[in-house]
């Protein structure tokens, strides 16, 4: 399959703790109980913006078919939507952009790394894609350390760059299919 198969239907992905999944108005009241948490955006780049105030702002517009990716993170246990990741920024269908967050009250407990490995697997088994790449603020530990037991390789850093709304220094990571693979 290519990524132009994902553009109307996008996949469910499962893990032994996890679905992906798209998000729908269902999710509502647990994105709610997390998503304003300031405390999340603390190396996001920006502040929480109207959509992750009032979640229900997300299913008010339909949604544009796209090549692009984004899950919610359920919890399998109590079929909370705890967390969201993308697969986005997609250049040539050889490369794209990961990005990745989770409720504060399940950090911690590997459940990141669950999501982002699942997604990894997704998308250099049932697509095209070449590499995979993101960028994390350089103090955002947590993120960075997960990145690095999935795989990703740190490829630089950014001084003084402008990393969505804000300027910081950042690194650059990436994952190569063929590394992946191997």
């Amino acid at each position: 399959m290519s990524l132009k198969d994902y553009i109307n239907n996008k996949p469910t992905l499962e893990t032994n703790r996890l679905i992906l999944r798209t998000l729908t108005k269902e999710d509502v009241p647990a994105l709610c109980e997390w998503m304003s948490d300031k405390t999340i955006y603390k190396y996001w780049g920006m502040n929480p913006g109207k959509n992750d105030k009032n979640p229900m702002l997300l299913f008010e517009r339909k949604e544009k078919p796209t090549k692009s990716f984004h899950w919610g993170i359920i919890n399998r246990s109590n079929k909370k939507a705890i967390g969201e990741i993308w697969i986005y920024l997609i250049q040539n269908d050889r490369m794209a952009k990961a990005a990745f967050r989770l409720s504060p009250e399940y950090q911690g407990k590997g459940l990141a790394l669950e999501a982002l490995e699942k997604v990894i697997q997704f998308c250099f088994t049932k697509t095209e894609l070449q590499k995979i790449w993101t960028d994390v603020h350089i103090e955002n530990h947590p993120s960075y350390k997960t990145l690095e037991k999935a795989g990703f390789v740190r490829e630089g850093c950014i001084r003084s760059g402008k990393m969505v709304n804000i300027y910081c220094d950042y690194y650059l990571y990436g994952l190569l299919k063929v590394d992946y693979c191997k």
